[in-house]
């Protein structure tokens, strides 16, 4: 039940079937008021599986101002937006944050091959390259799937399949923060999101930064990902003015990482 004296998170589940969108206390988790709206899947020739990034930016807007709108909650006592997505997926930008391609998610396995063609030689485990794995699990602790559904298997079907798209994009994103930069303007990551690109040391939890031997053994350029690698606790910013007075929000919303 709202109350007046109480503080409420926007929250958003953006999952793979479409978000579940929710006012929760944010002291106790009390769930207030939810929305889910259905998102299309492609899926296609070759094993790709895609989804329009347009599709999920208008099902989360139209989930939070169905919770808005039906709670009781009074829009001053949301103090806050978190939103968790699927992960595993890739969008490719631009420099105004628009999507120059559909979203490539976490069941896209197009680029099995480029990480089978990276294990490459004679000294194997378990189809992995034992001097490269071991680069990787120094730094990260683990290693490129070889089913291709990494983001960096993505990103590397991008760069050989459809090239003039890896040379326009400025930069690519995680769904969750994809979502986050249309809530935001903000381009940015979190350790958490990066991670299973495969191109971070985390080797230091206080300090996850690019690995440049990584980045190079996939031979893919650092500037085209968010070079402000954040907390996943960290707040982002507050939500754009536009997005707030869209939903019904206070412009002074934060925005959670």
């Amino acid at each position: 039940m709202a109350n007046s004296q109480n503080k409420y998170i926007l929250a958003i589940d953006h999952g793979t079937s479409g978000p579940k969108t929710a006012i929760v206390n944010a002291l106790t988790g009390e769930v207030i008021e939810w929305a889910f709206e259905e998102t299309p899947i492609q899926a296609l020739k070759g094993g790709a599986v895609e989804q329009n990034p347009n599709d999920w930016w208008d099902a989360i807007k139209s989930t939070a101002k169905k919770v808005i709108d039906k709670s009781s909650v009074k829009v001053e006592n949301i103090v806050g937006i978190c939103n968790s997505s699927q992960w595993s997926g890739t969008v490719a930008l631009d420099k105004d944050g628009n999507h120059l391609m559909n979203a490539i998610i976490w069941m896209d396995t197009r680029g099995a091959k480029y990480i089978e063609k990276l294990n490459k030689g004679l000294l194997k485990v378990s189809g992995y390259n034992v001097r490269k794995i071991l680069s990787f699990i120094k730094r990260t602790a683990g290693g490129p799937a070889q089913h291709g559904k990494d983001p960096i298997a993505h990103i590397l079907t991008i760069k050989n399949e459809i090239p003039d798209i890896y040379d326009k994009t400025y930069k690519f994103l995680e769904p969750q923060d994809y979502v986050n930069l249309k809530l935001t303007g903000e381009f940015a990551a979190s350790g958490a999101s990066i991670h299973i690109h495969w191109i971070t040391d985390a080797s230091d939890l206080n300090n996850i930064h690019y690995s440049k031997k990584l980045l190079k053994l996939f031979k893919v350029d650092k500037n085209k990902f968010p070079l402000d690698l954040k907390n996943t606790t960290d707040i982002l910013g507050p939500i754009k003015k536009e997005v707030a007075d869209e939903l019904g929000l206070e412009r002074e919303t934060k925005v959670i990482m």
